[in-house]
């Protein structure tokens, strides 16, 4: 069976802020926002801690970001060799960790989150069962 070819253009959408600053002390006054601008503010708060250090080290216009050792913590996981993990899909899992507001963030105007969507059913599993059940003695 041949999957459906989806087209996917982007469009350009605008979120409206307004702020009051303050110039000589760098700090933001007043902030005047619509709905769009607070469901993306607050989409942030259900990215996991693996999607914020990986979205962070991506270049930007502002130069490098640090998470306070989040980061460091980040590139260690990743350098470590897949023969350190219990097994195959731990690495994975996190770093490149599931987002489960994702039908949510999906529907914003905005989503920075890059993991691609999930494609399978979630299935609960015991750290047994992934073969994690060592002696923590």
């Amino acid at each position: 069976m041949a999957a459906a070819a989806t087209n996917t253009t982007q469009t350009e959408e605008n979120v409206s802020l307004k702020l009051l600053l303050n110039e000589t002390g760098n700090k933001v006054l007043f902030a005047e926002a619509g709905k769009d601008f607070v469901d993306i503010l607050c989409s942030f708060l259900t990215m996991p801690l693996g999607t914020i250090a990986r979205l962070v080290e991506k270049e930007t216009s502002i130069g490098p970001v640090s998470v306070g050792c989040l980061n460091s913590l980040y590139k260690s996981v990743a350098d470590l060799d897949q023969s350190c993990f219990c097994a195959d899909t731990i690495k994975q899992m996190l770093l490149q960790p599931i987002n489960f507001a994702e039908d949510y963030c999906n529907t914003l105007k905005l989503n920075i989150d890059d993991t691609q969507p999930t494609k399978s059913c979630q299935i609960a599993l015991t750290m047994q069962a992934l073969g994690c059940s060592k002696n923590l003695e």
